[in-house]
């Protein structure tokens, strides 16, 4: 596993570049799901979990893969210390 490049925390090229990559985020597995440059930048869907999504009026309504967002950055704009809790699989992952 390689760790996610804290460096590179709001280099967009890197983040899109990183969809469709399978991590770790603190000992679960997820997929890169998606990249949000508005924030919070990254989506992550877990790999076995589900949660039940709702309609428009908030009814539940199906099973769906739970998914997770990841801030990259804190308040002051410092890398989110949670990064640290995020692993890519696979060494091409350090792009």
């Amino acid at each position: 596993m390689t760790p996610f490049d804290k460096d590179r925390y709001r280099d967009l090229d890197y983040l899109f570049g990183l969809i469709g990559y399978r991590v770790d985020y603190a000992g679960e597995p997820y997929t890169v799901l998606d990249v949000l440059p508005e924030g919070p930048p990254l989506v992550l869907q877990h790999r076995h979990k589900q949660a039940i999504q709702s309609d428009l009026p908030d009814h539940p309504y199906r099973p769906a893969p739970a998914t997770l967002c990841l801030s990259n950055y804190d308040d002051k704009g410092h890398p989110n210390e949670l990064l640290n809790l995020l692993h890519l699989e696979g060494a091409e992952a350090s792009n």
